[in-house]
Parts: structure tokens; C-alpha cells; sequence
């Protein structure tokens, strides 16, 4: 048996970016996270880091918390009429609109968002399934 040490942090939304000059922008998106916090009147642990340089691409990532989020669309109704599948991914469409607004030229996308992690089987079949109501809908 092998003993897993699971990571401390809280689950958060992953984001990866890409942008001409992380080092000129950084301070710009860290200005308008602090916008949507002090919008929100909420202080959340937003991270913003460099995650390398490619054919003249400077790729960042960016981590939200889903709490954070979640007052996001309580306040941004807006959020949840972006085309996507899942929240998260309408949040990513949202946030890159609302950058561009900004005069702010990002290429966002979702990366990685935090699942539940299950061990086993969540139902056990024995207790929600017999031969009684099988007959039933023969």
C-alpha cells in the first residue's frame, strides 16, 4: 500500500493565459482581479504566476477560488448567458470578454477545475435496486 499526501490547498480553478510580455502585464491583471474583488467586497486568494515562454508567447496561469466565482455570478448575471457547457467555462469566457473591454489582449482558457474525489461507489446497487422491482417493470 502506498501512503498519498493529497495537497493542502484549496481546489482551485485553473486558468492558462497567454500574452506578448507577462512581465509588463502582470501588474495590469492583478489590477483588474483587485477590481472584481473590491466589486465584490470580497478578498480572495487569486494567484498569478508565469508558466513559461513559447514562439514568442509568454503563458501565464491564473487561480481562482470557487467561492470566489460563485459571488461572481450572484453579482454578473451576465456570466451564465456565455456559451459553454459548465460554469467554469463560462466564467473563462466572461473573464477574456471583460479583459478586451479592458483594452487588455489575453487568450484565456480553462485548464483545470477542481472534482470531487470518490473512492469506490457513491450508491451501493444492493439498496436501491431487488428483484421485487425489477419484476415491476417487466
Amino acid at each position: 500500500m502506498v501512503n498519498r499526501k493529497f495537497a493542502e490547498k484549496p481546489p482551485m480553478i485553473s486558468i492558462q493565459g497567454m500574452c506578448l510580455d507577462f512581465n509588463k502585464e502582470h501588474a495590469r491583471i492583478m489590477e483588474f482581479v483587485g477590481g472584481l474583488e473590491w466589486g465584490s467586497h470580497t478578498r480572495t486568494k487569486v494567484e498569478c504566476s508565469a508558466a513559461g515562454k513559447a514562439l514568442g508567447w509568454d503563458f501565464f496561469m491564473l487561480y481562482f477560488e470557487p467561492d470566489f466565482v460563485e459571488v461572481l455570478l450572484d453579482l454578473y448575471p451576465e456570466i451564465n448567458k456565455q456559451e459553454a457547457n459548465d460554469i467554469e467555462n463560462r466564467f473563462v469566457i466572461w473573464l477574456e470578454k471583460m479583459m478586451k473591454k479592458k483594452k487588455m489582449q489575453y487568450h484565456l482558457r480553462l485548464k483545470d477545475v477542481p472534482r470531487e474525489q470518490v473512492h469506490g461507489f457513491r450508491l451501493n446497487p444492493e439498496n436501491y435496486r431487488n428483484d421485487d422491482w425489477m419484476e415491476r417493470f417487466r
